[in-house]
């Protein structure tokens, strides 16, 4: 597993992956809160999608799995928020 994790080309098309993964994450942090959730909190799902991009791409040259684990981690966390809220404030889709 680490001559994997060290293979420097193999890390660039993880990184590559983590970074289109990320973009079409934005659906999860932008498209679909913007139609469930109230404008002023939709502020906070466009900031952590721009916190979320901006250390994918820091982490996309020196530690391509920790950006494409982020996004992975990233998308569950505002899923899991976005499902929590709709409960919280008692909507039925």
């Amino acid at each position: 597993m680490r001559s994997i994790t060290s293979n420097r080309s193999v890390g660039k098309v993880i990184g590559v992956v983590a970074v289109i993964g990320h973009l079409l994450a934005a659906f999860l942090y932008i498209v679909f809160p913007g139609l469930e959730v109230p404008y002023p909190a939709l502020y906070v799902f466009q900031a952590a999608w721009v916190i979320v991009l901006a250390l994918t791409l820091w982490w996309f040259r020196d530690h391509p799995w920790r950006a494409a684990v982020l996004v992975l981690v990233g998308a569950l966390l505002v899923t899991a928020v976005r499902i929590y809220g709709e409960q919280y404030l008692g909507f039925h889709g």
